[in-house]
């Protein structure tokens, strides 16, 4: 009785990971072919063949769906550009600041790759995320980033680099970082080819430092 009941509750676990996957996939597609804010969770569950009280067993909302299918790429995405960042801060040194600034801070040629290596990713986080918390990318993209600045900043300064007396205006930091990230997403969303797309970042870096240093 006992292996009977337990081959029972395996078997009902299956179904309950068969039943996820075929939401969150018909989810996925219908997000892609309608955009977020337009996508009904009925018309999910038509397309995974479940009822809506299936659906709110696994889920609370379709909210939960695009979270569940947008945060594990977005954590490779920071996790591809976190080494980049600390292979930079490990080998920065007075010489070589503008380099690692360009290579290492603000190079986005690893994002547009990995992007561009998920069209599907890329569709639905730059134009089908509407409605969610996913379509203020530029915002998201600089809360993150100011970050990473700021750490880099901290790094300069423990090396020498930039006196331990600078203090940077928060405020004003942040409105550039937006400025910077809002502009490469717009890159993103024109849809350039990937050769392109690294080209004008890597102008829109130089500009961001001519225009720094004219400042």
């Amino acid at each position: 009785m006992q292996l009977l009941n337990g081959g029972i509750f395996m078997a009902n676990i299956r179904n309950q990971d068969q039943t996820h996957k075929q939401l969150l996939d018909a989810g996925f597609q219908a997000f892609l072919k309608n955009g977020f804010d337009n996508t009904k969770i009925r018309e999910i569950c038509r397309d995974a063949h479940r009822t809506t009280g299936s659906f709110y067993q696994h889920f609370k909302s379709k909210a939960e769906i695009l979270d569940e299918i947008l945060e594990p790429f977005l954590h490779q995405l920071a996790a591809e550009y976190n080494e980049q960042f600390k292979i930079g801060m490990k080998k920065i040194e007075q010489q070589n600041v503008q380099q690692i600034w360009q290579q290492n801070i603000l190079n986005m040629n690893g994002i547009i790759k990995t992007l561009n290596a998920n069209p599907k990713y890329k569709e639905l986080i730059l134009f089908k995320a509407d409605g969610s918390k996913y379509d203020r990318l530029s915002e998201i993209l600089t809360k993150y980033f100011t970050q990473k600045i700021i750490i880099a900043i901290d790094t300069m300064q423990e090396h020498g680099i930039v006196p331990i007396s600078f203090k940077f205006n928060y405020q004003e930091l942040h409105f550039h970082v937006f400025a910077f990230y809002a502009t490469f997403v717009d890159i993103l969303k024109h849809q350039y080819s990937e050769a392109e797309t690294i080209m004008l970042c890597n102008n829109l870096y130089t500009f961001f430092i001519l225009v720094g240093q004219l400042g």
